[in-house]
């Protein structure tokens, strides 16, 4: 009798064997081990993009720090070593042997040791220096740039044991030694008889770049009128312009008193000068006492027999 047995493949245990959960029975651990480690890379990944993130914020309130105090040195290591060479550059007179004095830097001492804006401030503190700048050259230099005062007139000051010293004056009123300017150089700056003050002084002296002015002008447009303009007088010009009768007075070889307008146009004034002193030595009578440039709409002419002529 052909019963009921087992078919092929069939077991007789008694619980269930499918591949669903012999599946599961297997792969547990593997499974496990798999999420542990996408956890592991999924938090790496995170970290390093908090990393980033904070570097990227803490470059950013850098930055702002210093947007918000300009002025603040930076300051960036770089190979230094000790002091060798001193670059020294000026658009001026000062020789190198006032740069070795006033510097007083020992070579041999570190680069980075050296406090350039003490040094850069020394500089501008001497009368003559208009501006200075000082930069580290790596690895082993110093670069000293100056740009100098411009010198206009010359003022002969007397100390206090009474003995007479000339300066110069410089374009924005600055008065100071004038270190390393030629003979020639001095000679050819007008004498300046400063404005004395209510106290009796002089300094400081007023009213210095409105001469500049005139005098540029004067050399550079007209340069046969002004070869021999020995000294300008400020005796009344306070340096005020606003106020009424302030006057640049010139005194030359040719012509004792040459008074211009400190408040009115120097080339018109310089035009009529030209004109009168023309006119005059065609005349055939060049003597004389005083030329009156800062009247309005003409110049009065005083002559050495005391007679007086007006010119438009």
């Amino acid at each position: 009798m052909i019963g009921r047995g087992t078919g092929k493949g069939e077991s007789s245990a008694g619980h269930s064997q499918s591949w669903r959960d012999l599946a599961g029975s297997v792969r547990p651990r593997k499974k496990s081990s798999l999420l542990r480690r996408r956890r592991w890379r999924a938090l790496l990944k995170l970290l390093s993009l908090v990393g980033v993130l904070l570097g990227l914020l803490g470059g950013g309130f850098w930055l702002w720090q210093k947007a918000d105090d300009p002025q603040a040195p930076m300051e960036i290591s770089a190979p230094s070593q000790p002091l060798e060479n001193i670059l020294f550059k000026t658009d001026g007179a000062l020789p190198d042997q006032w740069l070795s004095r006033t510097v007083d830097l020992s070579i041999g001492t570190n680069l980075m040791e050296i406090d350039i804006y003490d040094l850069k401030e020394r500089l501008e503190k001497v009368g003559q220096v208009r501006t200075a700048t000082v930069e580290r050259a790596f690895p082993n230099a110093l670069r000293i740039s100056l740009k100098e005062q411009s010198p206009v007139l010359r003022l002969v000051l007397q100390g206090k044991d009474g003995t007479l010293k000339e300066q110069v004056v410089s374009d924005d009123g600055t008065v100071y030694d004038g270190i390393g300017y030629s003979r020639t150089v001095r000679r050819g700056l007008p004498y300046l008889q400063p404005y004395l003050h209510g106290d009796g002084g002089y300094l400081p002296v007023l009213g210095i770049p409105r001469v500049a002015e005139l005098l540029q002008l004067a050399k550079s447009t007209y340069p046969e009128l002004c070869g021999d303009w020995d000294v300008v007088s400020l005796e009344h010009y306070t340096g005020d312009t606003r106020l009424p009768g302030q006057i640049i007075e010139v005194r030359t070889k040719l012509v004792p008193r040459i008074l211009f307008g400190a408040g009115k146009d120097f080339d018109l004034q310089l035009k009529r000068l030209e004109y009168i002193l023309e006119k005059v030595q065609d005349s055939g009578n060049p003597s004389m006492e005083r030329i009156d440039l800062s009247l309005r709409g003409l110049a009065a002419v005083q002559f050495s027999s005391r007679e007086v002529n007006f010119f438009p």
